[in-house]
């Protein structure tokens, strides 16, 4: 893996620098860090913090705060952990996509190239090419039980609020319509 204008870890900005499995990257108020791992590709957003992993066929990052845009080629995968949640390709080919941690329970999700599908426990939702979600964490209503043998232990489960951003997708869908249907200009 390599890396350019990465902060790794407590280091400084190391551009062309080798990224471990398990490094942690960093960017600061006002950087972008561009990352190529594999064949495919990670970019932070500013105070983005991320920890990279290796995977047989690709990366996988656990997003900490901030955004990351994440994009494979044709037959390689990423995987995002967020607030819970999974993000990854539908199949092998090529995709890309946005991820946003608003907070400890939200994400902002948003497809650009292919399917993604995000799961958490067992529910699975499909985020399709030009389209973009509020992702929003919540906890079952279920009651603790109590173990004579030790502390309480929870049986709540969490899912997610799956929430369409429309303007997103209309705005997309606008850009497409526009650069398709451009008007010719006129002739004297």
């Amino acid at each position: 893996m390599s890396a350019e204008n990465a902060n790794i870890g407590a280091g400084a900005n190391l551009s062309g620098a080798t990224v471990y499995d398990g490094d942690r990257l960093q960017t600061q108020p006002g950087s972008t860090l561009r990352v190529r791992l594999a064949s495919g590709q990670m970019v932070l957003k500013e105070n983005t913090i991320a920890d990279v992993h290796t995977l047989s066929k690709g990366f996988s990052a656990n997003l900490n705060a901030g955004t990351v845009i994440v994009s494979s080629p044709a037959g390689q995968t990423f995987q995002i952990l967020a607030d819970g949640a999974t993000i990854r390709p539908a199949n092998d080919q090529p995709t890309s996509g946005q991820i946003t941690m608003i907070s400890s329970t939200q994400l902002v999700l948003t497809g650009t190239r292919g399917t993604m599908l995000v799961s958490m426990g067992d529910e699975v939702k499909t985020l399709e090419a030009g389209s973009s979600y509020r992702l929003e964490v919540q906890p079952d209503d279920a009651a603790t039980d109590a173990d004579p043998q030790g502390p309480p232990h929870p049986t709540a489960r969490s899912h997610f609020l799956w929430v369409l951003i429309p303007a997103i997708a209309a705005v997309t869908g606008i850009v497409i319509w526009r650069a398709v249907v451009s008007p010719s200009a006129p002739s004297h």
